[in-house]
């Protein structure tokens, strides 16, 4: 046997060692390639599923899109209402308050003029009398009340 020879021999022992130590771990790698492969063809049909729900879910979002559109549509209207009634009231209070304005400027000369003149018992006295007259009326009224209904007895 020539250098060559051994050398060859050399190399093809230390190719099997490394095959034999490379074995288990290129089983193992065997293994997990199957393992991925599985876990893809899963994932893809799991994705697909998802992919169908998702698209399902769209549809039933826009569908309902469209109706909430529909009904804020016929909404509109009834808010433009509700804007103008609005714009009227405001319109309206503030007439009344300048009016109020304009009275409440009287009613304080009125009592200025009652004040300077010291007629404030006066008025006391005629919103008295205004009152035992009311209660006067509202008691003929109940007595007139009790005869008419006693004589139906």
């Amino acid at each position: 046997m020539d250098w060559l020879g051994i050398g060859v021999l050399v190399l093809a022992i230390a190719i099997f060692i490394g095959v034999l130590f490379l074995r288990p771990v290129l089983t193992k790698l065997a293994e997990t390639l199957g393992n991925t492969a599985e876990t893809v063809s899963t994932l893809n049909k799991s994705l697909g599923e998802i992919t169908s729900e998702t698209t399902l879910i769209l549809y039933n979002t826009n569908e309902t899109l469209v109706d909430v559109n529909d009904k804020i549509g016929k909404l509109n209207p009834l808010f433009d209402i509700v804007h103008d009634t609005g714009e009227a009231a405001h319109h309206l209070t503030a007439t009344m308050a300048s009016y109020t304005s304009v009275k409440h400027d009287r009613a304080q000369e009125g009592v200025n003029y009652i004040n300077k003149k010291d007629l404030e018992g006066i008025l006391r006295g005629a919103a008295f009398v205004y009152y035992l007259r009311q209660v006067k009326k509202e008691s003929d009224q109940v007595a007139k009340g009790e005869a008419i209904h006693g004589e139906n007895i």
